[in-house]
């Protein structure tokens, strides 16, 4: 059946998931779930990106990837020399659309090179928490979120931002660090190495890091809010979109997706 761009309230798309799901074992079936703009409002790695450059928090590990960066995409430093300043350079050449998206985000994941991840996921949760991020969950997900729980469905969080954030932003909603796939350093001896480990889960990318997730699991819906969502969304039986950027929103007629109705902010015990 040819799917058409259709807004649907939380309750009629809980009906609509019902019905295609059928007489199905739940625990063979998987929903998947943008975090930025999707699950929360705003990114959450700008987030930790942006008080890093506030506090100076990169350490010179960083340096010699970050100015390999810059070189390679031939971004201006000026005087720019410590990591957090060349750090800023790559995000206004970001803003500016000189430097991809994808590199932005791998960059935003290792740039916290020779920082221990217990250091680091304490500075990550303490952003969120400066960040309000509570205040900014997106409450049409967490019925959705909560019937499929109670049936026993998986859920897993795919995201391109970095791992230790969306780890700490992904508590709020519930997701568990196994259940999540995000853009991830590499770590030696407890401390950050300035490389990532695979890939960034970013557009087509998004597909294969949902597959190493759940594997041969029954992808029955996935959500989110932008283009580079797209992979995604298709590659589930049903895709729905989140508040879409307005890129994605004029391609939900010919992309036959639905749209979820938006709402207003919501507690945790929401989605449990």
């Amino acid at each position: 059946m040819e799917r058409t761009a259709l807004t649907l309230s939380p309750q009629k798309l809980i009906g609509e998931l019902s019905a295609m799901l059928g007489n199905a074992d739940p625990s063979s079936v998987v929903i998947a779930f943008d975090g930025d703009g999707t699950l929360w409002s705003g990114d959450v790695g700008e987030d930790l990106f942006r008080a890093a450059m506030r506090d100076a928090y990169l350490l010179e590990d960083a340096s010699p990837a970050l100015l390999a960066e810059a070189a390679r995409y031939q971004v201006p430093l000026a005087a720019a020399k410590d990591a957090n300043a060349i750090a800023r350079a790559l995000l206004a050449a970001y803003l500016a659309g000189t430097y991809p998206e994808r590199d932005t985000c791998a960059m935003m994941s290792w740039c916290y090179a020779g920082r221990t991840l217990a250091e680091l996921r304490e500075y990550a949760t303490r952003v969120l928490k400066d960040e309000e991020l509570e205040s900014r969950l997106n409450g049409e997900v967490g019925p959705i979120i909560a019937w499929a729980r109670n049936l026993g469905l998986r859920l897993v969080l795919i995201s391109a931002s970095p791992r230790v954030v969306i780890d700490a932003a992904g508590a709020f909603w519930g997701f568990g660090a196994a259940d999540i796939a995000a853009a991830t350093p590499a770590v030696e001896a407890g401390r950050v190495l300035p490389r990532l480990v695979g890939q960034v889960p970013y557009a087509e990318a998004k597909l294969s890091a949902g597959r190493e997730l759940f594997g041969k699991l029954r992808w029955l819906a996935a959500f989110g809010d932008n283009v580079f969502d797209i992979d995604m969304l298709q590659g589930a039986e049903l895709g729905i979109a989140v508040r879409p950027k307005p890129r994605l929103e004029t391609e939900l007629a010919a992309l036959g997706l639905r749209l979820l109705e938006r709402g207003s902010g919501a507690s945790r015990s929401s989605a449990r």
